[in-house]
């Protein structure tokens, strides 16, 4: 947070303008200068970008989003969250993880002296799957409404309706920013509910869909060719998707760049010269 806080810290003038350097400030708001450092450009991995999706979706369709996101980029994200399909042996682990938490937490949870809550908790950690365990923990899951202000609340009717709210398909249309979705074709995990809903996608052309024929859930490892002589666990490995994220914004700053100095020409104003374009990492 102290580091987002002079990215997102408007520039003060240092003394009042005139009235037409006011207007040419605010003429000057639609700038990347407005905001320092420039754009922020959010990312997210697996559920984490389905929680990014989610919420550039929520805020373009209600106007809500701040200036200064200049998009995003999600990889492993399953658009369409249903614990019910996962089969087995994953619907077992991650139910193990969840319950795991619920363990942490558990001394925190007997202060809850709810009935309700009680019994919830209680047939969540007996749960099997990480279906019925989201099944049983689901009327008492914090919840936000789905209309600005976006107030909290407790609770949903079931699992059904809690996978429904969390999932981000229903939003991805509405995006109204840059955002690269990246999946590979053998992620066992999320791949099917992805392919499943991915015409969302396809009806926004703010979202660009990278799919790769492998990568697993969240891998796409690479590593340098291997030097004569070396081991063959001598090298750094890297990750292709790391590569592909950081040319994606490169081109969408150089764009930013070309648009900015397309319109101070418009305005008659002396532009230096471009600087040089950044060549792709892949």
């Amino acid at each position: 947070v102290q580091q987002l806080k002079p990215r997102l810290k408007r520039r003060a003038p240092t003394k009042q303008p005139s009235e037409e350097k006011k207007n040419n400030v605010n003429e000057d708001d639609d700038d990347d200068d407005a905001f320092l450092g420039g754009p922020l450009f959010l990312l997210g991995y697996s559920l984490g970008g389905n929680i990014v999706t989610k919420y550039l979706g929520e805020e373009s369709l209600h106007g809500t989003l701040p200036k200064y996101i200049g998009g995003g980029a999600t990889m492993g994200n399953p658009l369409h969250i249903d614990s019910g399909t996962v089969g087995f042996p994953w619907n077992v682990v991650l139910a193990a993880g969840v319950k795991q938490s619920l363990l942490i937490n558990f001394q925190s949870f007997k202060r809850h002296h709810d009935p309700g809550f009680q019994h919830a908790m209680k047939k969540a950690l007996l749960s099997p799957t990480i279906g019925r365990l989201d099944d049983a923990a689901s009327p008492y899951l914090i919840r936000n409404d789905p209309h600005p202000p976006y107030a909290p609340r407790i609770g949903y009717e079931d699992g059904d309706a809690y996978w429904w709210d969390s999932s981000s398909h229903r939003h991805v249309a509405h995006v109204s920013v840059p955002l690269l979705k990246i999946t590979a074709r053998d992620d066992f995990l999320v791949f099917g509910q992805f392919a499943r809903k991915l015409n969302h996608c396809l009806e926004n052309p703010n979202v660009l869909v990278v799919k790769t024929r492998c990568g697993g859930h969240l891998g796409w490892q690479e590593s340098p060719p291997q030097k004569e002589g070396s081991s063959l666990l001598g090298g750094k490995s890297g990750s292709w998707s790391d590569a592909a994220v950081a040319d994606f914004i490169e081109a969408l700053l150089q764009m930013r760049e070309e648009d900015r100095r397309k319109r101070l020409v418009e305005k008659g104003k002396e532009v230096p010269p471009p600087p040089p374009k950044v060549l792709s990492k892949l």
